[in-house]
């Protein structure tokens, strides 16, 4: 009976260790997972580190071939404009009324509009002057409007919005940068008439593109960054103004 009860325990004991060692195996397969799924993780991240980092490459390379076309482009159209007489310059004056408006309101003068075009144009060939107009509501441009068509502006309108809060809002930039742009390739040189800093970006890639880009507007009223970025900033002096003019509308 000893001998009976001495092999249990004997069995018990050796079945003990045969569950020990499955757990040591158990644990070793795991940890042989864990270690196969980390080494499959890793290789995929690797992968798609070194794909990833084809596509910046390729993307930087796509980047520099098209900065490197632009900069010939512009070589180019700026050899063309060197070579073209000056009464084949093809210019494009765009004028931020609003803007100019208001900058000449501290002078009690308002800006002589067929100046501006005498002096933008020179000798050179207009193939667009356009005006940008921010109507109120409550004030009557018709007057003003038919003056700039009749000194071969072009006119475009928008309404002055009334917000919720009291302000209003009403403003041409975005407008005007799409009027650039398409007319970019048709210009050599781009008057713009305006003191806004927000157009700074604008001038920056009209020039890449070619065009040279003047900006006419009141120095103490003018962006230092649209001064710095243009080809030309020619200030708004007193020969530009008109005081006790008959142009007495609102250009606002």
């Amino acid at each position: 009976m000893a001998d009976f009860k001495d092999q249990i325990v004997e069995i018990q004991e050796a079945i003990a260790r045969i569950e020990q060692k499955l757990d040591q195996i158990n644990i070793a397969q795991a940890s042989i997972r864990d270690l196969r799924e980390i080494k499959n993780r890793v290789y995929k991240e690797a992968i798609s580190g070194a794909r990833e980092r084809r596509e910046i490459f390729a993307t930087l390379d796509a980047i520099q071939k098209s900065i490197a076309a632009l900069q010939a482009n512009a070589r180019a159209r700026l050899d063309r404009r060197t070579d073209i007489p000056t009464t084949e310059l093809r210019v494009g004056i765009f004028v931020d009324v609003q803007n100019i408006f208001y900058a000449a309101k501290p002078f009690n003068a308002r800006l002589d509009f067929e100046k501006l075009l005498e002096l933008s144009v020179g000798k050179r060939r207009l193939i667009r002057a356009i005006a940008y107009v921010v109507q109120s509501p409550d004030v009557d441009q018709s007057n003003f409007i038919s003056m700039l068509q009749q000194k071969s502006y072009e006119v475009k309108r928008k309404d002055l919005r009334q917000r919720s809060d009291g302000s209003a809002k009403g403003d041409w930039d975005m407008g005007m940068a799409i009027d650039i742009m398409r007319f970019v390739d048709k210009l050599d040189v781009v008057v713009l008439v305006s003191g806004d800093g927000d157009f700074v970006p604008l001038v920056d890639l009209v020039k890449t593109l070619g065009p040279r880009v003047e900006v006419i507007s009141f120095t103490y009223n003018t962006a230092r960054d649209l001064i710095n970025s243009a080809d030309e900033h020619i200030p708004i002096e007193e020969a530009l103004l008109l005081r006790n003019s008959a142009q007495a509308e609102s250009a606002t």
